[in-house]
């Protein structure tokens, strides 16, 4: 008789599969997006027989070496990594969707001793550098208008680099700013550089949408089938690999809008509205047991910009069906929602001293800041009355804490880039109001968690750019 798994084995069995699952649903949709791409006449203009032939063999060295070093862990998943790669080398931003929904999953995260997993961050950036080189044809350039947001964006980054020196060992300041903050700025390079066209804009989407899919699936199956802290206080603590419901939360923020854009569409068929509904009530569902008081903000800024925003017709009755929502909202979350009122008030006292230590930490250090992550060191000397929290603690707020850290000047780059931002989505509500949606959601998100240097605004500002960049080329060489 084989031996019974334990709990944690069987988690750690359960996640490896559903993250298989995950990745070949990211595949199908990727050799998807790459048929619709090459149905475009004109595509294979060099030697197509000869580049199917170089990939095949290319997939099948990959599938013999991943083969190999994964065959005691999971022969599917070997292949699967092999598919991507492959992919990967087919279109520059095949490789940039599979980096970013590999950046979520983090299959590294779950078996931390394998060293060809280890290895996969490194081989993943690797293989867009090499996709970006052999198709130097197919690569976005920004425009005038998304240059002006990518100036800011550069001159925080720098600004944030200097902010380093402040730190006793600048050496492993600057260590640490790259490996949380500048390697997610390459990320948004990525973006702007690697989108040209429709086809690949709306390839990006689909893996932010499959990501947070992925993530609300081993979520609720920690939440339901893990150990007791898993449920501990109703709430979901163990959101995936992110290990924080806040930003679980704050992902399907990002994602429901896009996933809704079948409703924003005349030509939209019925299963993919009844799939939109289908992840809406899974994302819902996912933001409610993580009662994350930021998430559901964000969400009621979704509704209220949909409300008003969408288009003129019907503008009535979606208002009055948004009173009704809010009024019956505010009623009911109290008797619904899981946490304590007294550690809800708590809370809430607490992110006001967060916020107060922030701004002190501005006034005293107006240029620079106290200096890249040095909020949670210098936390208590500037909070005054600690009441409920000692100890290094975050700013809880993206803004408050660039503030914090970068002073006056960082802190104005960094909502200057947002300010740009909303411009470019606001510019183009009326062909990608999901993107406008989705940003509004997340700004109020953010002021709530402490997103500075995190993956997610970068991510979601580099899929506004290089949309708002392909329209833009589209209608000038119109």
């Amino acid at each position: 008789m084989e031996p019974r798994l334990s709990v944690g084995e069987s988690i750690v069995s359960s996640t490896l599969y559903l993250t298989i699952g995950s990745l070949c649903l990211f595949l199908s949709m990727a050799i998807m997006t790459q048929v619709e791409r090459a149905s475009v006449p004109g595509y294979y203009s060099r030697n197509p027989k000869l580049q199917v032939r170089m990939l095949a063999t290319v997939f099948v060295l990959l599938s013999l070496g991943f083969g190999t070093a994964l065959l005691n862990v999971s022969p599917l998943l070997a292949l699967a990594l092999a598919a991507g790669f492959t992919l990967a080398l087919m279109h520059p931003a095949n490789a940039l969707c599979f980096f970013v929904f590999m950046l979520f999953m983090r299959p590294w995260e779950i078996l931390a001793e394998h060293p060809l997993l280890l290895a996969l961050p490194r081989l993943l950036a690797a293989t867009c550098f090499v996709s970006w080189l052999l198709y130097p044809e197919k690569l976005g350039v920004p425009t005038a208008q998304t240059s002006r947001s990518l100036k800011l964006l550069l001159a925080f980054s720098v600004w944030i680099f200097i902010t380093a020196f402040k730190a006793p060992d600048s050496m492993a300041a600057f260590m640490d700013c790259f490996n949380l903050f500048f390697k997610t700025v390459l990320v948004f390079l990525m973006c702007l550089f690697v989108i040209d066209d429709e086809h690949s804009v709306r390839q990006l989407k689909r893996t932010l949408i499959i990501s947070s899919f992925s993530l609300i699936v081993l979520s609720l199956n920690q939440f339901y089938f893990g150990p007791p802290v898993a449920s501990a206080g109703g709430r979901l603590h163990l959101a995936g690999m992110l290990g924080d419901s806040n930003d679980l939360a704050a992902g399907m923020v990002i994602a429901l809008p896009l996933a809704l854009a079948p409703f924003y569409s005349r030509v939209s068929s019925a299963p993919q509205k009844l799939g939109a509904i289908l992840f809406a009530v899974l994302s819902v569902m996912a933001i409610w047991y993580s009662q994350s008081r930021g998430a559901l903000l964000a969400l009621l800024a979704e509704f209220v910009a949909i409300g008003i925003l969408y288009r003129p017709r019907g503008r009535s009755f979606r208002m009055v069906l948004m009173c009704g929502v809010l009024v019956a909202g505010y009623f009911l979350a109290p008797l619904v929602l899981r946490r304590d009122k007294d550690e809800m008030g708590i809370s809430q006292e607490s992110r006001l001293i967060y916020w107060k230590a922030a701004l002190n930490m501005a006034v005293h250090h107006p240029i620079l800041g106290v200096g890249f992550g040095r909020y949670p060191i210098n936390y208590e000397s500037y909070s005054g009355d600690v009441k409920y929290e000692w100890g290094q603690r975050t700013a809880h707020s993206s803004w408050v804490l660039a503030l914090a850290e970068s002073g006056f000047v960082g802190g104005g780059l960094f909502l200057a880039f947002f300010i740009a931002l909303l411009k470019r989505a606001w510019a183009r509500q009326r062909t990608s109001p999901d993107l406008l949606y989705a940003l509004i959601g997340y700004l109020v998100a953010m002021s709530f968690l402490s997103h500075t240097y995190s993956l997610y605004p970068y991510l979601l500002a580099g899929l506004i750019l290089s949309a708002n960049a392909v329209k833009e080329r589209h209608a000038y060489e119109n």
